[in-house]
């Protein structure tokens, strides 16, 4: 079952070239339109992955209690728990392991910065 007119014997020739025609010209339409709504959809598309990835940006460059430990008297020296949660989240945010090394030694003074990456599985700069 063809979804395809019948074909009329009696039909003239110009008859069937203007249906011809008729049926072209609406399969333009429908192309034309297609290719413009996959132009729309692919701008949105493209409007939304900028917008993730400034919002990703964005949340990765705040400071949060992990990434900004607390000092003084907040954060004995030594303090090694401490030091693991703010190691935890350096990896994860992919600081690499020299920053993240630095970064341990100035906010916790006195520990061992290279063991506790290590324990939270920070093994090679990201």
């Amino acid at each position: 079952m063809s979804d395809l007119p019948e074909v009329d014997p009696n039909e003239s020739r110009s008859e069937a070239l203007a249906r011809i025609e008729t049926a072209e010209r609406a399969l333009e339409e429908l192309a034309a339109s297609v290719r413009s709504k996959t132009a729309e959809l692919q701008e949105q598309l493209g409007q939304v992955r900028l917008s993730v990835i400034e919002m990703h940006s964005h949340a990765v460059s705040r400071p949060t209690p992990l990434t900004e430990p607390p000092v003084g008297g907040d954060a004995p020296e030594g303090s090694t728990e401490g030091a693991r949660l703010v190691a935890l989240d350096l990896v994860g945010r992919g600081v690499s392991l020299e920053e993240s090394k630095e970064r341990l030694r100035e906010a916790f003074p006195g520990i061992d910065a290279e063991r506790v990456l290590r324990e939270v599985g920070a093994t090679s700069a990201s």
